[in-house]
């Protein structure tokens, strides 16, 4: 029996962001594997508050799973304590809580076989994990010292560049060190991992798995739509310059079309103007239900790393889509221009007005997507990368 460890930053059920689902799919990968016995640590946030009851009853039955309850919440002054006072990376330094720690410590040494490090975010338990498990995974999302770098080239406020620069700075090395460290990398994305590798030979692509949905049959006319947590600064910044450059161009050639907003958190300068045909929903019951009824998912990512795990939700229901190269980073590119790909607002406009003109077009580039992201992200394909790339 191998016995493995999962440490996480929240709950990954109910998948309702990129990171959760990316967990959540990890955890099944997992459970794909033979004669394994699966210890689950996850902290339990204020921000992504999760009631242990919504964790699926087949999956925890198959786990055993221990969650801390903490507030790692950002705030001015611990902020200020760390910018001050420390050389380390603030969103790294929140999630290292002392219960989970002394939960780790009535380990046995070497109790585990391998320990999976979900995130960079978690790395400041490499140390510990190194002693507890015999293999060390770092699961990586993103390359977080990336998000904030390219962040800090689309943000105006001087000191807060400065600020998201020297946080850059700090988690470049920080995500140096503990991929140092690690005996293995699982990168989402094959992009990130060229950097990996460069640091740590054994570092491999595991993909998050997708599973089949219900294809599209239809493309409702005249509308597109952006559905992400405004939370997360690389949405936020994303989707105001496609509101102030892209979007006036849009409506300017075809008045009728309708731009439609969701997610978490949407923030109060974020508003419906039905003068403009945009409409903000907030958090919205089905994200699927969401993505299915408003036409042409657009992507206007400036910032971030990894892969938009909403990319790859949507590709797998048909939805056809419209992107940023960063947007689409890790699944489309110049070499793979399967979707319209575009970082100029004129651009941008001309190639979502295409689709929105021509719904059997998007229908088709729909259909093209999720025959491409089934084959390519599949969940059978993840568990064989998963064996693959296992430690021994």
């Amino acid at each position: 029996m191998t016995k493995v460890l999962i440490l996480t930053n929240k709950i990954p059920y109910p998948s309702k962001d990129g990171s959760s689902i990316a967990m959540a799919r990890t955890l099944e990968c997992i459970l794909q594997l033979p004669d394994v016995e699966v210890t689950y640590g996850a902290i339990n946030t204020l921000k992504h508050r999760k009631h242990v009851d919504d964790f699926p009853k087949d999956l925890k039955r198959q786990i055993e799973l221990k969650t801390f309850e903490e507030d790692t919440s950002p705030n001015p002054r611990t902020g200020l304590i760390n910018l001050l006072l420390t050389n380390k990376p603030y969103n790294a330094t929140r999630f290292l809580v002392h219960s989970m720690q002394e939960w780790l410590y009535g380990f046995e040494d070497n109790y585990f076989d391998v320990v999976i490090i979900e995130g960079a975010f978690m790395g400041y338990y490499m140390p510990i994990a190194k002693v507890k498990g015999k293999k060390v995974v770092l699961r990586t999302h993103n390359l977080e010292h990336i998000i904030w770098e390219r962040t800090a080239l689309n943000v105006g406020d001087p000191l807060r560049r400065a600020y998201l620069k020297i946080q850059s700075n700090r988690l470049r090395n920080f995500e140096e060190r503990i991929t140092q460290l690690a005996d293995s990398i699982w990168s989402i994305s094959p992009v990130d991992a060229f950097w990996f590798k460069a640091l740590n030979s054994n570092t491999h692509h595991v993909p998050v798995a997708v599973t089949p949905a219900e294809p599209l049959s239809e493309v409702v006319s005249f509308k597109c739509f952006h559905l992400g947590a405004l939370d997360w600064k690389p949405n936020l910044i994303g989707l105001e310059w496609f509101i102030a450059k892209v979007w006036p161009k849009v409506l300017s050639a075809r008045p009728n079309v309708e731009f439609h907003i969701a997610g978490n958190n949407t923030p109060g300068h974020i508003k419906s103007d039905p003068s403009k045909n945009i409409f903000v929903h907030g958090r919205v019951p089905s994200a699927a239900a969401f993505a299915s009824s408003h036409g042409i998912s657009v992507i206007p990512l400036l910032s971030g790393s990894g892969i938009r795990i909403k990319l790859l939700e949507n590709g797998r229901m048909g939805i056809p889509v419209i992107s940023t190269r960063i947007g689409a980073e890790g699944v489309y590119d110049e070499h793979n221009p399967l979707i319209p790909l575009s970082d100029f607002p004129a651009d941008f406009a001309k190639k979502l007005i295409e689709l929105l003109d021509d719904t059997d077009k998007a229908l088709k580039l729909g259909q093209d997507v999720r025959t491409d992201i089934l084959e390519r992200f599949g969940f059978e394909r993840a568990v064989d990368m998963i064996k693959d790339a296992w430690p021994v």
